[in-house]
């Protein structure tokens, strides 16, 4: 062959020149690498979710409650019962009554959230007299035949599923979930977002509470937080219906901050308050921590003013001062409005003090006692309405104590005990 001859093609095979596979080298080590951060990454937040799953308390309500036996379920909106405990066992036993037995709801709150229309939140008044439906003994509680007396018993008779199935006769709402919270849990949720900013408008003392609080914006901690949601006796006129004003607006400024990027966007306190709820609440087995998350983003777009609180309207008892009984008519058309995930359309929207209810006729007597009979056939008709359709009082969550009072009940002048 002669030296002249053209010198061949370099093959399609050859070796790309050593910059070329340097440079693919380093990419082939990079995208490694953040494949093993992103693998890093993600069994971080596997074991952090289970260990948030295993802190939690789980009630299967479907193998307790029959199914035929509940209302049925209407629409999208998650209807989620929620349940205080003034239980004394444990860290609860700080907080006196050392020799309480069993445990009855201190508060009790149905939040019906709705994609299209907000929250609405209703208060039950604990000294409710209702009738209470039959209920199965449930862990340690001996269960009960139904009869007419207190609200707050159905969770000494049956824990909470009894309490379920109390709300559900009583409204006809299907409840979806509860979350049961003890006073430690409370406490210990307030103080994972650092404490809630309110106004006070005047001096608070309550001892059995033991609250203590001056006049003035203030942050209140757990303790403070737990004392003013409790106290009653010696604040106002010592009843209920205005300790449930008070805690509707706790619960407005609650709501407001943890809705705030004050806690969504702050990794510690989300972390800390996701830990507290976990760890110090007992819910039904289908309200999972992804369930949990699922209601998180939908309330992230609610706006304080699109949350409404009313309390169950009612009537002092007039055979007992410490007991109320509700207005029927008023209750039901309250009731239907959330079955329906309509708004309360007639509502009166006070941010001020709500008027109290005239009070029925003192000739009307129970038509049965307001204590267990015990004779378990006894069945009566509830007492009658006596109300015309006047407006049904409810506040949102941007009420200011500071500028609109603390509501009913604040004064001296009302009726002791309620």
């Amino acid at each position: 062959m002669s030296d002249d001859a053209p010198t061949p093609a370099a093959s399609s095979t050859d070796s790309p020149p050593p910059r070329r596979r340097s440079r693919r080298r380093v990419v082939v080590w990079t995208s490694l690498c953040l494949a093993a951060a992103l693998i890093a990454c993600l069994g971080t937040a596997y074991v952090y979710y289970r260990s948030l799953r295993a802190n939690m308390v789980h009630h299967d309500l479907t193998a307790l409650l029959p199914e035929e036996e509940r209302p049925p379920k209407i629409g999208d909106a998650v209807n989620i019962l929620f349940i205080g405990s003034d239980g004394r066992e444990g860290g609860n036993a700080a907080y006196g009554g050392r020799d309480f037995v069993g445990e009855r709801s201190d508060s009790l709150l149905l939040a019906h959230i709705s994609p299209d229309n907000g929250v609405i939140v209703v208060s039950f008044p604990r000294d409710s007299l209702v009738n209470l439906p039959d209920c199965d003994p449930y862990g340690e509680t001996e269960g009960t035949y139904g009869y007419y007396g207190m609200i707050n018993a159905a969770l000494f008779h049956g824990g909470p599923p009894c309490v379920v199935k109390t709300i559900e006769s009583l409204t006809q709402i299907r409840v979806d979930h509860f979350v049961h919270l003890s006073f430690v849990g409370f406490r210990e949720m307030v103080d994972s977002i650092g404490g809630v900013e309110m106004c006070i408008p005047e001096p608070m003392h309550d001892q059995r509470a033991k609250l203590d609080l001056e006049a003035g914006t203030q942050v209140l901690d757990g303790e403070q937080a737990l004392a003013f949601v409790r106290a009653r006796y010696e604040i106002g006129d010592g009843g209920d219906l205005g300790r449930i004003d008070r805690q509707q607006m706790f619960l407005g400024a609650l709501a407001s901050q943890v809705l705030s990027s004050r806690v969504l966007a702050n990794p510690v306190k989300l972390n800390a308050l996701l830990d507290s709820v976990t760890r110090y609440t007992a819910t039904d087995a289908e309200l999972t921590l992804d369930t949990m998350l699922s209601i998180g983003f939908t309330l992230s777009d609610v706006e304080p003013r699109n949350i409404t609180f009313y309390t169950v309207p009612s009537w002092p008892a007039p055979w007992d001062p410490n007991r109320v009984v509700w207005n029927e008519e008023k209750a039901a058309r309250l009731f239907h409005a959330i079955n329906e995930d309509e708004p309360v359309d007639d509502a009166l929207l006070e941010t001020g003090r709500p008027q109290a209810e005239p009070s029925p006729s003192a000739d009307l007597t129970p038509s049965y006692p307001a204590e267990p009979s015990t004779d378990p056939s006894v069945h009566h008709e509830p007492v009658p309405s006596a109300t015309p359709h006047d407006a049904i009082e409810g506040r949102d969550a941007t009420a200011n104590p500071c500028v609109n009072g603390l509501g009913l009940g604040t004064e001296t002048t009302g009726t002791q005990g309620w």
